[in-house]
């Protein structure tokens, strides 16, 4: 049995360095159900990073008496994994072709952009 793979499927595995391999069964729940939980643990990790950069480091670290400035080393470290999450759940999605993976890469799409925005302000705080 042999699946179609669209000439922008091929270009998407490319740029994500994996070779589609696609699911033929609608019994094979394994490979769909572990990119479901890649994309979930990404949006996880994304959403943790907000609550830690936006709600928890501003005001505990203060508290405990650490300077405001080490919240930036933490939160570039923080942006960088987000982004390699994400990256690594596009390309499981791509491995398998998952059914929604372009909806999904409009979603990761926008958070990689914004996470890049964050990390280039991060270290443009480090450098002044």
């Amino acid at each position: 049995m042999s699946v179609q793979v669209s000439r922008a499927d091929n270009v998407m595995a490319q740029l994500l360095l994996v070779k589609p391999a696609p699911i033929y069964g609608r019994g094979e729940a394994g490979p769909t159900r572990r990119a479901e939980n890649a994309l979930t643990f990404s949006l996880m990790f994304s959403g943790l990073r907000c609550l830690l950069q936006y709600v928890l480091l501003p005001f505990l670290l203060p508290v405990l008496g650490i300077a405001a400035d080490a919240t930036v080393p933490i939160l570039l470290l923080i942006n960088i994994l987000a982004m390699v999450s994400i990256f690594f759940s596009l390309r499981r999605f791509w491995t398998i072709l998952y059914a929604h993976r372009w909806r999904y890469l409009v979603v990761a799409g926008t958070a990689l952009a914004l996470l890049v925005a964050f990390t280039i302000y991060d270290i443009a705080q480090m450098a002044a």
